[in-house]
C-alpha cells in the first residue's frame, strides 16, 4: 500500500482537491441548506437547495474554501493549496465581519475554519505561499465572481454595484496581502 508521504506533490494536490470536491458535493446535495449558518440568519430554517433565490452552494467560493480547509489537513505544506488558501483571508475577513455586523453571528464554522486555517498559514507556514500567486488567484476569483453573478448561480442577492465595490476590495487587499508576505519574506532571509 502507498502510504502519503511516498505520493509527489501534484498527486497529493489531486487528492486534496478530490476529497474538497467530494466536500463540496455533499454540501450542495446531502447536507442541509440550513446546516450553513449564514443562510440560516439570512433565510430562516425553512431554506432548501435550489429554492429561487438562494445560491447554488458549489458555485460558491466559500464553500471551496471551507472544503479546501478541510482537505488542507491532508498534507499542511502544500504550496498549492496554501496559496490558494491565503488568499481568501480576506474575503473570509469581509464576510465574517458583516456576519457579526448584521447578524450577531461569531459561530459560523463555514467561514470561520478556513479563516483560522489561512490565519495559521500566514503565522507558520509562510515559507509555502508566494507573493507571485495572488496575480493567478485575482484573475481567477475575479472571472468566477463574475461568471457566477451574472449566471445567477451564486451571490446574486447583492446588487452589482455593491457587489463589483466588494470584489475590487477583495481583489485590491489581496494585493497588500502578497506585499506584506513579500516583506516578511525578505525579513525572515536578513
Amino acid at each position: 500500500m502507498i502510504r502519503l508521504s511516498e505520493l509527489n506533490l501534484k498527486s497529493i494536490t489531486i487528492i486534496q482537491v478530490l476529497l474538497a470536491l467530494i466536500i463540496s458535493l455533499l454540501f450542495q446535495f446531502v447536507i442541509p441548506m440550513n446546516w450553513q449558518l449564514l443562510y440560516l440568519f439570512g433565510t430562516g430554517p425553512n431554506v432548501q437547495h435550489f429554492d429561487e433565490g438562494a445560491n447554488i452552494v458549489i458555485f460558491t467560493i466559500s464553500q471551496w474554501y471551507f472544503s479546501l480547509s478541510i482537505a488542507w489537513f491532508i498534507k499542511r505544506d502544500n504550496p498549492y493549496i496554501n496559496n490558494v488558501l491565503i488568499y481568501s483571508l480576506i474575503g473570509l475577513a469581509i464576510t465574517i465581519i458583516t456576519e457579526i455586523a448584521s447578524f450577531g453571528l461569531f459561530y459560523d464554522y463555514y467561514h470561520l475554519i478556513p479563516f483560522s486555517v489561512s490565519i495559521y498559514i500566514f503565522w507558520k507556514k509562510r515559507d509555502t505561499i508566494y507573493p507571485k500567486y495572488v496575480i493567478h488567484n485575482s484573475i481567477v476569483i475575479t472571472i468566477w465572481l463574475l461568471l457566477v453573478y451574472f449566471l445567477r448561480l451564486a451571490y446574486f442577492q447583492a446588487s452589482l454595484i455593491d457587489y463589483l465595490i466588494r470584489l475590487v476590495i477583495i481583489v485590491s487587499l489581496g494585493y497588500v496581502l502578497a506585499y506584506i508576505i513579500k516583506y516578511l519574506k525578505e525579513r525572515e532571509k536578513e
